[in-house]
């Protein structure tokens, strides 16, 4: 937690610079001269880039670049197989910590931080696939706001982490301390350090630490064999306001494929400012993607020869029902052009509770699901679908469930109930509540830990788990 060349010629542009910000990438058009985001030097490549696929022949970094020697002291055994990532998205974040000029072994500080699960969010307020504080996103230049959060970002966020870890090692001068400094903060190091010891085994660092750092080392030594072959991905500029689903049915990307590779947009569009922003895809779709974004219509979709409800609500992604609803006096004449409803997915800051757009109620005896439905205009239906349960699930006093909107006068979020000891302890670790399928086996994969761990943690003696039930995942000694 922080405290190739381009294949395909894209005829729209000419010649694109890409330039490092600590906020994203900075992209001049040498036809339109349009800087999109302040930047440092400048380094010339095509767009969009090929990323993923078969790992490349470029080397490892040394061995004792890194404190391997503290691998078998885990409490955390990683294992190659059990690795949770994408292998494009892994080699996407090799890329680019090797393009801000840090070794690509840093791809698997994300597998102890998060589990390479780009909604990651802890009780201590990091998020996203690094872990990044809301104040330290704000010093790295990070976007956060109502349309995006660019902690969860893997391109943004992977920039800022490579970048924040640069400055750690040249201020310790290895990366072992800058690990350590990467989780605790750097004046713990500092103040560590000037006790006349520079020995990461010899300092006296907060317990958590003392256990990252050789998490980091037995999960590099299973990351590095990790089979890396396949799913390759692109990253292209995309402009404002552009609506996910509509490029994805227009450039044949599963929609639900592009919203997962790039939770950062919050509304499933990208932000209404700006003069354009990255965007991750799939590599096959990458030349049709880039064009049909500049090129495309916004106004909706239009209709095809031969499309029905049923085609086009499977190509945006939607409900047929809700595409309907949308359009109740459409007819599907070729050219006619229909209105997207608006996103039924949650957003990936919702737990955070930093988007105001939805809130947590802890259920009251008595309570009803269709109940606390209507205290909010809603059905109990949609209720349920915001939680990924079953209209008929049992609810329980205590338990959380997410509901969308502005609490009602007198309806609002009751206070939660008073956390168990293990709970009370987690202030600065990672919790993690239970969703519709959800298992302790899953999770321990998920997170890097044991099932073991997980039962102690929480006092459990079994294995059964309840949906909203809030589990201690990792806690700071």
């Amino acid at each position: 937690m922080i405290t190739g060349p381009n294949r395909t010629t894209v005829s729209m542009i000419a010649a694109v610079l890409l330039a490092s910000a600590c906020s994203g990438t900075r992209i001049i058009d040498y036809r339109r001269s349009e800087v999109a985001r302040d930047g440092g030097s400048i380094t010339a490549v095509p767009l969009p880039g090929i990323i993923g696929g078969a790992r490349s022949s470029v080397d490892w970094a040394p061995a004792d670049e890194f404190p391997m020697t503290l691998a078998d002291r885990s409490d955390i055994t990683y294992r190659p197989d059990r690795f949770p990532g994408s292998p494009g998205i892994a080699k996407l974040v090799e890329k680019i910590l090797q393009d801000e000029g840090v070794p690509r072994e840093l791809a698997a500080l994300p597998w102890i931080e998060s589990s390479y699960q780009v909604g990651c969010y802890s009780s201590a307020g990091a998020a996203g696939p690094w872990q990044i504080m809301r104040g330290t996103g704000t010093q790295l230049d990070l976007r956060m706001d109502s349309e995006i959060d660019e902690r969860y970002s893997w391109t943004a966020s992977t920039r800022a982490a490579a970048r924040y870890l640069q400055y750690l090692h040249g201020l310790f001068g290895s990366w072992g301390l800058a690990l350590a400094a990467y989780n605790c903060g750097e004046g713990a190091v500092q103040r560590a350090s000037s006790r006349g010891t520079t020995s990461l085994e010899n300092l006296d660092l907060p317990g958590e630490t003392r256990s990252f750092v050789p998490r980091f080392a037995n999960a590099l030594r299973a990351y590095q064999s990790v089979d890396m072959t396949g799913d390759s991905l692109a990253v292209i500029w995309a402009p404002p306001g552009l609506d996910l689903r509509l490029l994805a049915a227009s450039a044949g990307i599963p929609p639900e494929s592009l919203v997962m590779l790039n939770r950062e947009f919050l509304n499933e569009r990208t932000p209404s400012y700006g003069d354009g922003w990255e965007m991750i895809v799939p590599a096959r779709a990458a030349s049709a993607a880039y064009s049909t974004a500049w090129t495309m219509d916004t106004g909706g979709y239009q209709v095809g020869e031969g499309d029905t409800w049923e085609s086009i609500s499977l190509a945006l992604g939607v409900e047929n029902a809700d595409l309907r609803a949308a359009n109740p006096t459409a007819s599907l004449v070729p050219g006619t052009r229909l209105v997207l409803p608006e996103p039924e997915s949650i957003p990936v800051n919702v737990e955070s509770g930093e988007n105001e757009g939805y809130f947590y109620y802890t259920i009251r005896s008595g309570d009803t699901l269709s109940g606390i439905a209507q205290t909010v205009g809603a059905s109990s239906a949609e209720v349920a679908g915001w939680n990924e349960m079953s209209r008929d699930a049992i609810i329980h006093p205590g338990q959380r469930i997410l509901l969308r909107g502005t609490p009602p006068a007198g309806a609002g979020a009751a206070p939660a109930p008073a956390p168990s000891p293990a709970a009370q302890s987690a202030d600065a670790g990672v919790t993690h509540t239970v969703a519709q399928g959800d298992t302790l086996w899953d999770l321990s994969i998920r997170y890097g830990v044991s099932v073991e761990q997980i039962q102690a943690l929480n006092q459990m003696s079994g294995n059964n788990l309840r949906i909203g039930q809030v589990l201690v995942i990792r806690v700071v000694e």
